[in-house]
């Protein structure tokens, strides 16, 4: 194991993401694409060069020292997938602002707590974001700047592109390469459970090793066309941002603002030279219905050679049925909106369908027992990253600075541990897994999905890639069930397939404890099952299962009366 202590990629003291990588690449190749943008309709393209976003940045960086922004400062994005995103994202690296990418699903509210969490001194959005942010403004003390990216805006807002046309094209901002450790960027999670804790990075723990993510993970480089299917307000998009241009390769960007639909996602595989396509779980599954396997057939991609999914676990069935329509291998990945990709399936190795993979080179994780020590083959732990070792710190610097408090300090103290007076510090990821023989990790639960059925530890994503290899499950989630006897019974909520949707319940829930019976250890089976509709699935705004609140519903001793009728 002590290769993954070993990094490829050493942490440089000083580091500027625009200027190391974005100039670096415009000034060797200034004809290289950094991007495909896509209109909606598609009846727009651009093709956008590493030049087109050194000048552009450079630019931006000009405006906004204009407008008073200074390094240290906050800049708060809430845009669509516009090429101005990624413009003002890179000027904000140049200059020393700390940008917080948001998602444009946030309310007024949303936008309020944000600002007043962050200190955000810069707002940037399109017409509807900007509309929302002057709704909650005279509550937003340290906002002071407004800047809109697309339509007129209102009196008090910036222009952007009016206000450019002032700026020379050439024009350049007095770039420095600043200390690693200096913040660059922070994110809020998707808070699963309470209000979204506000993440930082620093200059590096982003903006450099996600090279590790684009180079072994997501296999770019010059040439290489990236789709990541994640609006850019999460910490995901980061990881084709960074991973691709530290490549020098380009991203695909649709800028899609309607429902999603897997048809279209097939049809741009086809019209476009994409060799990367990004998805999260829930679009995979939507990818293998039948109707888009038979598109498929009639409209096969036309340059797509690598597949990548994370955010969740894929359910191996999933994996094999897309291997058999497009004899491509969806290789998963592991990471945390606090840290850069930390495991996945990549290089030469053979992908075991429903592992997460292994370690990425340089990164030293591992799975401990509560003791703080290594545990045996296939026995169960919790996933974490070795932070010091004695009086050596890792070199692996793909990890956040902390949390961000209201008072203003940084800590991660709540996630780095000590076991027992020994000098290994850990980061715990708060996830449990198991390490088989032969180095490859297996995901069994966050640490409080984790089900504990009369003395039997039952992860719940094992019980649900069960459920969802039988044709009647559309989708389901499996959380613990409060019980006299057994302390905690596993209990499954399924969405059905149309083709079950009218089948008698209490047959079809003996079907499938039979089945999961049949198809996996016997005490994992659920012993209660909810049918309900999908809408009834609480969800984070990233498409995430929020269990936290369907275990507090099992809590509230929710009866199978309440739950909307199918």
């Amino acid at each position: 194991m002590e290769s993954l202590t070993q990094s490829p990629l050493q942490r440089p003291d000083h580091f500027n993401f625009a200027t190391d990588v974005v100039d670096t690449w415009a000034a060797k190749s200034p004809s290289l694409q950094a991007m495909l943008w896509v209109s909606h309709d598609k009846a727009t393209q651009k093709l956008l060069t590493y030049q087109h976003f050194s000048q552009q940045s450079h630019r931006i960086a000009l405006l906004l020292d204009q407008l008073g922004a200074r390094p240290g400062d906050v800049m708060l994005l809430v845009l669509p997938r516009v090429p101005a995103w990624w413009e003002i994202s890179t000027a904000g690296l140049r200059s020393g602002i700390i940008i917080a990418p948001a998602t444009t699903l946030l309310t007024a509210r949303d936008i309020e707590y944000r600002c007043q969490k962050s200190k955000a001194t810069v707002f940037v959005g399109d017409t509807t974001s900007v509309r929302k942010v002057l709704q909650v403004r005279n509550k937003c003390p340290s906002l002071r700047v407004i800047i809109q990216a697309e339509g007129e805006p209102e009196a008090g807002v910036t222009d952007l592109y009016k206000s450019l046309q002032r700026i020379e094209t050439t024009a350049r901002y007095c770039s420095v390469r600043r200390p690693w450790n200096s913040p660059a960027i922070v994110y809020f999670t998707s808070g699963t459970s309470g209000l979204p804790k506000m993440v930082r990075h620093n200059q590096v723990s982003y903006p450099l090793a996600h090279l590790l993510t684009g180079k072994y993970w997501l296999n770019l480089g010059p040439g290489k066309l990236c789709w990541n299917y994640t609006e850019q307000g999460w910490g995901k998009a980061a990881y084709s941002y960074f991973g691709a241009w530290n490549c020098g390769a380009s991203l695909f960007i649709w800028d899609d603002r309607g429902a999603f639909n897997a048809t279209t996602i097939l049809e741009h595989l086809h019209d476009f030279p994409i060799t990367t396509l990004c998805a999260p779980p829930l679009a995979w599954r939507q990818l293998v219905q039948q109707q888009c396997q038979q598109f498929y057939r009639k409209h096969a991609p036309r340059a797509l050679a690598q597949c990548n999914s994370a955010g969740e676990p894929l359910d191996s069935t999933v994996i094999n049925q897309w291997r058999g329509l497009s004899g491509l291998t969806i290789c998963e990945g592991y990471g945390q909106t606090e840290t850069t990709l930390m495991c996945g399936n990549y290089g030469g190795f053979a992908v075991r369908p429903g592992s997460m993979g292994k370690p990425i080179p340089g990164v030293p994780l591992y799975v401990i027992n509560l003791a703080g020590e290594e545990t045996a083959a296939n026995e169960e732990g919790e996933l974490a990253l070795l932070v010091t070792d004695g009086d050596s710190p890792s070199d692996f610097f793909g990890i956040f600075d902390g949390y961000v408090r209201d008072n203003g300090e940084v800590t991660r103290s709540e996630r780095i541990s000590t076991f027992h007076g020994r000098t290994r510090k850990w980061y715990l990821t708060g996830d449990k897994a198991k390490r088989d023989k032969d180095g490859y990790l297996w995901f069994v639960g966050r640490a409080d999905d984790v089900i504990n059925s009369s003395g039997y530890r039952i992860g719940p994503f094992e019980v649900e890639s069960t459920l969802k290899q039988h044709p009647a499950v559309a989708e389901c989630v499996v959380i613990s069930s409060p019980d006299m006897v057994r302390g905690e019974v596993v209990k499954a909520f399924i969405v059905l397939t149309s083709r079950y949707a009218n089948s008698p319940q209490a047959q079809l829930t003996k079907e499938l404890q039979t089945f999961c019976k049949t198809n996996s250890a016997p005490y994992k089976y659920p012993r209660k099952v909810a049918f309900v509709n999908q809408e009834f699935l609480p969800r984070t705004n990233s498409g995430k299962i929020k269990r936290a609140e369907l275990r507090k519903l099992e809590g509230q001793n929710m009866k199978p009366g309440n739950l909307p009728k199918l």
